[in-house]
């Protein structure tokens, strides 16, 4: 849910059209996020952050009952966002746009980072999607390119280094928690060890979560320094968490990544 201030972001950019980027990589829900500004749907994303999380079928209680999982991804993914459906992703306008994009998803059974093309997303098909967001424990990995994938989060969260090997001159980094929060351990240690009876790679990956979040975070400083990089994260989460969804809250956020986007042009021009 705190992927909404990215939400506002990519919306303040399309309010005045900008779109300045040549690439993008795509982790968890803010894979969703930059897919739908590359396909210029301005204000789609945040109606999943302030409509559908109200919904039974979206995630809690019922999906968990009905399909074994917290989070809905295929009622998102599927029965909301494929042609013809109540709120449909174009996916001919992004695999149109300019911009190359890929999506970083976790190797279940190796625990490695994986990073599907633009290509991956199909129209009809958004399974890129939900293997980039399938949270341990609140989701069943999503079977892609014949691998089972969890969140991209677990061991790639910030993929600044990705973009620069691929060959970025500047990078804009998007945080969904304030630039110098450090991941403690905590409720890592017992998902690893539910996924680790399935999964032992992708389980010794997500104890290892806060420590590879932590040394990216930490290693921006340079890039920052010699100008090459940006980060953006808002001062406060405004009491949204990973799954919680008071409206109030999340506007607050988004809003917060509104008015944060205005750094963007100033740092790519300089």
């Amino acid at each position: 849910m705190r992927a909404v201030y990215g939400a506002g972001i990519y919306d303040y950019l399309m309010d005045n059209g900008l779109f300045p980027f040549s690439f993008g990589i795509g982790v968890s829900a803010g894979a969703a996020d930059l897919a739908t500004y590359f396909a210029r749907q301005r204000g789609r994303v945040l109606r999943f952050y302030t409509v559908y999380p109200g919904r039974k079928e979206y995630m809690g209680l019922w999906p968990l009952l009905r399909h074994g999982t917290f989070m809905n991804l295929r009622y998102i993914y599927e029965e909301l966002s494929n042609p013809g459906k109540e709120d449909p992703f174009d996916a001919d306008a992004f695999l149109a746009a300019k911009e190359d994009m890929a999506f970083v998803a976790t190797d279940a059974a190796t625990g490695r980072p994986l990073y599907f093309p633009k290509e991956s997303l199909r129209k009809g098909d958004l399974r890129v999607l939900e293997a980039s967001s399938a949270l341990p424990v609140a989701c069943r990995p999503i079977e892609l390119g014949g691998s089972l994938c969890y969140d991209g989060g677990i061991t790639d969260p910030i993929p600044y280094m990705k973009a620069f090997e691929m060959g970025a001159d500047k990078v804009v980094a998007i945080l969904t928690k304030p630039r110098h929060f450090h991941r403690e351990p905590g409720k890592d240690r017992w998902i690893a060890d539910a996924i680790s009876r399935k999964y032992p790679e992708a389980g010794r990956a997500m104890a290892l979560r806060a420590e590879t979040y932590n040394r990216q975070l930490d290693g921006m400083e340079r890039y920052e320094k010699e100008g090459r990089l940006l980060a953006i994260a808002p001062d406060d989460t405004c009491g949204v968490t990973t799954l919680r969804h008071r409206h109030d809250d999340i506007m607050r956020l988004y809003g917060k990544g509104y008015k944060d986007a205005e750094r963007i042009m100033p740092f790519l021009q300089a």
